[in-house]
Formats: C-alpha cells, structure tokens, sequence
C-alpha cells in the first residue's frame, strides 16, 4: 500500500481485525475532496467490499466529491488525475480499474475510449469502468 501524498491524509478502512485498506483523501480549496484507493494488495472479494464502501460513502458525503480512483493493480500515481479533476485539463489518464467521477469528466472519459462504460451511481457521479471484466 501507498502512504499519503504530501498534501494528502490517510484514512484506514478496516475490512477484518488484521486486514485494514489505506487511502488517502485530499481535501481541495475548490471545496471538494479527491480520494485514491490503491487496493492491489487485497483479495478480489476484499477489493470489492472496500469499494462498494466507498462509493457508497462518496455518494452521501455533504463536502461534494469529485473522484475516487480505484487502482486494483497499483498503477495509478498520487498526482495522476490532478490535471483531469482538479482544472478539467485535456490530458486523461488511463482508466486502472474504477473511476467515480462527476460531469464533465465522465462525459470526457467515456468519450475518449470506447472499452470503457458508465452507470449513474447517484450524488451526480458516474462509475467508469472498462467493458470488460477485470
């Protein structure tokens, strides 16, 4: 697992009494939050849980978030979605494996590549994934 950026804080989710996730949340001056998961080191069932948590958290959270980047298989660096989120910039990472994104990034990513779909997930986000399973 990845430590915090240097802006960033850690947050543990706790799966079992010896398996925890860490994440890092960054909380931006524009008045949003930006978190990334890097769950590479956990089973397939245990990636699942913890990103159905935090989706599920993402989509109730009054301080409006504007990505979750899960990275099942730790390719995703720190500050690689920085220019995408943040400034609506033109160049777009490659989708790891989940990405919770508001408009007009969703839009923009799902237009950019046709391997990859969308689902509404509610809060005005959208789950962009690839088409084909991981």
């Amino acid at each position: 697992m990845r430590g915090p950026t240097a802006c960033g804080r850690a947050r543990d989710w706790w799966l079992s009494a010896d398996v925890d996730v860490i994440d890092t949340y960054v909380y931006e001056r524009f008045g949003c939050e930006i978190q990334t998961l890097w769950v590479d080191g956990l089973t397939s069932e245990q990636a699942d849980r913890v990103e159905a948590a935090v989706v599920a958290a993402a989509t109730r959270l009054p301080v409006p978030t504007r990505a979750v980047i899960v990275d099942r298989r730790g390719e995703t660096g720190p500050d690689d979605w920085d220019s995408a989120v943040l400034h609506d910039g033109e160049r777009l990472p490659v989708v790891p494996a989940r990405v919770l994104v508001r408009d007009p990034l969703a839009e923009k990513l799902l237009r950019s590549s046709p391997e990859l779909r969308g689902e509404e997930t509610g809060a005005c986000l959208t789950l962009i994934s690839p088409a084909r399973p991981l």
